[in-house]
C-alpha cells in the first residue's frame, strides 16, 4: 500500500521507477534529540579544550576525502584578521594530516580528537556556528547524519551545497547555504553570523525547531502512525 524511502531524492527514485506518487512515503532515519540540550550558558568544552576566543565555528566528524573539507583552511585564511574566532575541527580520518599541513600558518584553526558520545551535547553546544562542507556534485540521496545534531544544538549551520539539493532544503531558513568550494562566500557568511548575535539566535531557535519537526523520533513515528490509520480506514 505504501513504498517508503529515507529521503526526498530517494523517493524521487521510486517515482522514476514508476511507483505511483500516492503510494510513496518518506520515512526518515529519526534521531534521539534528547541527547542534545540547547545550552544557554558557555559550554564546559571551551575550557576543557583550552579555547579562549569569544566565538567558535565547529566542524565535527570524519576527516575523509571527497567531503570538501579542504575549504576549512581556506575559510580560516580569509578570516585570519579575526582574532576573536577559533575554527575548531574535531575528528580523525585520512585527510587529517593534509588539513593540518594546510593549516600550519593559521593559528585560528585548532584540531581536536573526536569527543566521546557522552560529551556530544557540550561539544555541539560549544559552537556559535556549525560548518558543513560538501563537494560539488556530491550524492544527494542521503543527508549527512551529523546535520541532525547540528540543528538540535540550536545553532545555525553554514553548508556548502548547490541550491535545490536536499541539504540546501534542510539548511535554508536555519542557516546559510553557499556554493560548494567557495571559501570567500563561506567566510562572508561566517563573519556575518559571528557579528550578528540576534541573527544567530533567531536561526538557532529555528534550527532546533526544524530538528524537532523533521528528525525527532516521536514526530516521525507519529506521522507514520497517521499513515497506518489512513490506510486501514480507507
Amino acid at each position: 500500500d505504501r513504498i517508503s524511502s529515507i529521503s526526498k531524492p530517494m523517493v524521487e527514485k521510486l517515482l522514476a521507477k514508476g511507483v505511483a506518487p500516492e503510494k510513496t512515503y518518506e520515512l526518515r532515519n529519526w534521531a534521539d534529540l534528547s541527547r542534545v540540550t540547547v545550552l544557554s550558558t558557555p559550554s564546559p568544552m571551551r575550557a576543557e579544550l583550552g579555547i579562549t576566543t569569544p566565538h567558535i565555528a565547529l566542524y565535527s566528524g570524519n576527516l575523509a576525502n571527497k567531503q570538501g573539507l579542504e575549504i576549512l583552511p581556506e575559510i580560516a585564511r580569509q578570516l585570519a584578521h579575526r582574532e576573536d574566532l577559533t575554527l575548531a575541527i574535531c575528528g580523525d580520518g585520512p585527510l587529517r594530516a593534509q588539513l593540518v599541513e594546510m593549516s600550519h600558518d593559521l593559528p585560528m584553526i585548532r584540531f581536536f580528537p573526536l569527543q566521546p558520545v557522552e560529551k556530544l551535547s557540550d561539544l555541539v553546544g560549544m559552537a556559535d556556528v556549525h560548518l558543513l562542507p560538501q563537494i560539488k556534485g556530491a550524492a544527494d540521496l542521503m543527508l549527512p547524519s551529523k546535520l541532525t545534531n547540528m540543528l538540535a544544538s540550536g545553532r545555525p549551520v553554514i553548508a556548502t551545497t548547490d541550491e535545490g539539493t536536499a541539504l540546501a532544503d534542510e539548511v535554508t531558513g536555519v542557516g546559510i547555504v553557499v556554493p560548494p568550494g567557495d571559501a570567500v562566500a563561506a567566510a562572508r557568511a561566517l563573519e556575518r553570523l559571528i557579528d550578528d548575535e540576534a541573527l544567530r539566535a533567531e536561526l538557532g531557535t529555528l534550527a532546533r525547531k526544524r530538528a524537532q519537526d523533521r528528525w525527532d523520533m516521536a514526530a516521525i513515528l507519529s506521522a507514520l502512525q497517521g499513515q497506518f490509520r489512513a490506510m486501514t480506514q480507507a
